[in-house]
């Protein structure tokens, strides 16, 4: 006598930061960490960018003129895809935005080579900007204790 079971397995896949429903879309461009991530980014640069992928991408498609832009962008999509991963498949603990961020200049840092020369200087100031921001970011925003009468 032989028993067949029939397992039917329903998979949803969860963001790992923010414990919502996780898409592509989701995890580069509407988890909070994406989001909080990019208006940093987008502060330094003094672009609106991160809003979706389309918004990213025409970008890509000015080549030269937005060279920086277009290389701190990528590293910031690689980063976010890897510390993702890291702690979905290396068990890593999330431990906030500043161990994003760190990420994001080491890859700056190892990218250098790619960036053209005249462009240099203003990588270098990026990544400077990127790392103080990594020292100063905050989750939520200031809010005084203080009662006004």
């Amino acid at each position: 006598m032989r028993i067949y079971i029939t397992v039917t397995v329903i998979c949803v896949y969860i963001c790992l930061f923010c414990s919502e429903k996780e898409t592509i879309h989701h995890v580069f461009f509407d988890c909070v960490v994406a989001k909080q991530c990019w208006k940093i980014v987008s502060g330094i640069l003094g672009v609106q960018i991160g809003v979706d992928l389309v918004n990213v991408g025409t970008y890509w498609l000015s080549n030269k003129k937005n060279c920086v832009l277009n290389i701190i962008s990528s590293a910031v999509i690689w980063s976010v895809w890897k510390l993702r991963n890291d702690i979905c498949f290396q068990r890593i603990g999330w431990r906030g935005m500043e161990m994003l961020l760190g990420r994001i200049v080491g890859l700056l840092l190892s990218w250098m080579v790619i960036c053209p020369v005249d462009m240099k200087d203003s990588l270098k100031e990026c990544i400077d900007k990127i790392k103080t921001a990594a020292s100063r970011v905050l989750w939520l925003p200031f809010v005084s204790s203080q009662v006004t009468t």
